[in-house]
């Protein structure tokens, strides 16, 4: 049984071939001339809050720090950005970790008690900025600039750092 392809079919199938040549075509003359960048957006990641990172933390810090982890993953939706054709936003995931003075369980208990507040921080500082802010500024600022408002809130202790395990735009 022999198969008869239509006109339309015939063409649809050579377009369809065109597009997947000219893509391969483009990616290797792109990745040959070392103009494409592949991970360039990746970011080096910080360390999970395992024990054993927290104490290489430690052998690194005058203070000794623990890890509130209670604010697991956060997800939140980026400002949108018509300039840029993003309508509705984009969204970002991070799993934040905050340090703290080692010891301090009244301060992890104030932490704890505060989770949803601390946690509306995060979301507030990533809805009121569109990505290309967020790309465009260091992630050490954004750091500083949450870490900032976090203790503001706080009243029976300071939290010394804030780190991301993740730090997603998802697309």
């Amino acid at each position: 049984m022999k198969l008869k392809l239509s006109t339309f079919e015939k063409i649809l199938a050579a377009v369809i071939a065109f597009l997947m040549l000219a893509i391969m075509c483009v990616t290797i003359v792109t990745l040959a001339t070392q103009k494409g960048k592949p991970g360039k957006n990746l970011r080096d990641a910080d360390p999970d809050p395992t024990p054993r990172e927290i104490e290489n933390l430690n052998k690194r810090l005058d203070d000794k720090i623990a890890a509130y982890t209670g604010l697991e993953t956060i997800r939140a939706v980026t400002a949108p950005d018509e300039k840029n054709g993003d309508e509705t936003g984009t969204v970002v995931v991070i799993t934040p970790w905050l340090a703290y003075p080692e010891g301090d369980t009244v301060f992890y208990e104030e932490l704890a008690r505060k989770r949803t507040v601390i946690s509306s921080i995060f979301t507030n500082y990533f809805s009121t900025s569109t990505k290309v802010q967020l790309l465009s500024t260091t992630e050490d600022k954004i750091k500083a600039d949450i870490l900032e408002q976090i203790n503001e809130q706080m009243s029976l202790g300071k939290i010394s750092a804030i780190y991301f395990t993740d730090y997603i735009f998802l697309e």
